[in-house]
């Protein structure tokens, strides 16, 4: 068995066309998900990069039971300041730098040109483990005027509401409706007939626009992306800002798009669509202004950062085009590989193999998901249920304004902007409570 992984890093799934985006361009991944199994509730157990790659691994490489059997190579093409800790590039038999070089017009450039001669040097190894991380999503982006200028003249981006923008009766229908409403996979379907079809980039005349930045008095001035937003505070009542910010990042998207689509060409033109198994996942996702804060300032552990994707390819597009809708978890990547690759479960391993899932044998691996991060002296823990997403701070920093269990009705409050906490207290309870056994149940472990 081989089997290539793609860690996106910082790539929200919200943003991608296969998970209902339908404004950003993102041609190639959709047609990867067309041919996979999505997963649709992938959701991060520790939106964190560290925590994220000791769950892929479910151990030290050079522990891991893949070791010895399996050859594994890791390709860095991300810059060193996102490097993961030291332990990670231990005991891969090869670690391969792609890196980011200063004079190339896109930060994947040398992965690009050195990714035919890395595929042909394993050729004719059997077993292999081909692990590709990337930060080309995090910031500061590299991304071409003429791809922004795309979208500049693009129709507006969608902006969540600001505040509690229900009122009361719509939040209580919504809550009835809610209560009431069961998941329906059909529903759920991929439609690939549906999936916006967007040229690539590289054969694509965009036309140049001009743009109004904030603040900016000169209505004809040529607005260039918003390259390296800082992280920290958003102000999301600045319409101008959120326009310029999301435009830049769906440029980003796409570009990113179009690179990845050229890897893909490289592995189906080796046959590695028939023999090889794909995975396209994240560490965590990079917010962007939903909750008032770009990057992970604070742990608020809202959709946009703790959604991830998870796009699994098996050998032959078996099983294309299965969406998943049960609740998945970063731990049970591990697992997964394993049985890929036919290596039993250690007996303290953690997670669960997908690959009944992915195969429609089984309808769930866990009845809801539970998440936490600590971040300087604050802290939050979440859980998500078929109908609520209930987010709990764990540590609160003097005068901060998140105090309280907010609680979100899923999947209508998509934006989980309407807390209906107040009206929902011995639901909110008992979801808290749940949230708190498991917590315990994990610290034990």
């Amino acid at each position: 068995m081989r089997v290539i992984v793609f860690a996106l890093n910082g790539c929200p799934a919200g943003w991608l066309g296969a998970y209902g985006n339908d404004w950003v361009g993102s041609p190639n991944l959709d047609r990867l998900a067309a041919e996979s199994v999505t997963f649709d509730r992938h959701i991060s157990d520790s939106p964190d990069p560290e925590a994220a790659r000791a769950a892929w691994l479910g151990a030290l490489p050079s522990r891991s039971p893949l070791h010895g059997t399996t050859h594994t190579v890791l390709v860095r093409a991300n810059h060193p300041d996102t490097d993961a800790p030291e332990w990670f590039y231990a005991g891969w038999d090869r670690v391969f730098d792609a890196r980011p070089q200063a004079e190339d017009a896109s930060p994947l450039d040398q992965l690009l040109r050195e990714f035919p001669a890395l595929l042909d040097r394993l050729a004719d190894v059997p077993h292999y483990l081909l692990w590709i991380e990337t930060d080309r999503l995090i910031p500061p982006w590299d991304v071409s005027q003429e791809v922004f200028e795309a979208y500049v003249a693009d129709e507006e981006p969608e902006r969540p509401p600001v505040g509690n923008e229900q009122s009361e009766e719509e939040a209580e229908v919504e809550e009835e409706e809610v209560e009431e409403e069961e998941v329906d996979e059909e529903d759920e379907e991929f439609d690939e007939s549906a999936a916006r079809e967007t040229p690539n980039i590289e054969d694509t005349v965009f036309p140049v626009r001009t743009y109004r930045l904030p603040d900016t008095d000169s209505p004809e001035e040529l607005v260039t992306p918003w390259n390296d937003p800082p992280t920290g505070p958003f102000d999301r009542s600045d319409l101008d800002a959120w326009d310029w910010l999301h435009r830049s990042f769906a440029a980003v998207v796409t570009t990113f798009d179009a690179e990845l689509g050229r890897l893909f060409d490289h592995l189906r033109a080796r046959g590695l669509d028939q023999s090889a198994a794909w995975i396209v996942t994240s560490d965590y996702g990079h917010p962007l202004g939903e909750h008032g804060q770009i990057g992970v300032d604070r742990p608020w552990l809202h959709q946009e950062l703790v959604h991830l994707p998870l796009i699994v390819r098996l050998p032959g597009a078996e099983q294309a085009g299965r969406r998943v809708s049960a609740f998945t978890q970063p731990p049970d990547l591990f697992p997964t590989l394993l049985a890929l690759f036919g290596s039993a479960m250690p007996k303290d391993g953690k997670g669960f193999n997908l690959l009944p899932l992915a195969r429609g044998e089984i309808e769930s691996v866990r009845g809801f998901a539970v998440t936490a991060l600590e971040l300087g002296d604050a802290g939050e823990m979440a859980i998500r249920t078929e109908n609520w997403a209930l987010l709990v701070p764990t540590r609160i920093p003097e005068g901060d304004r998140r105090s309280e269990p907010m609680l979100f009705a899923k999947p209508d409050d998509r934006w989980e902007v309407n807390d209906l906490r107040t009206r929902n207290i011995e639901r909110a309870d008992e979801l808290e409570a749940m949230l708190r056994e498991e917590m315990q149940k994990l610290a034990a472990r």
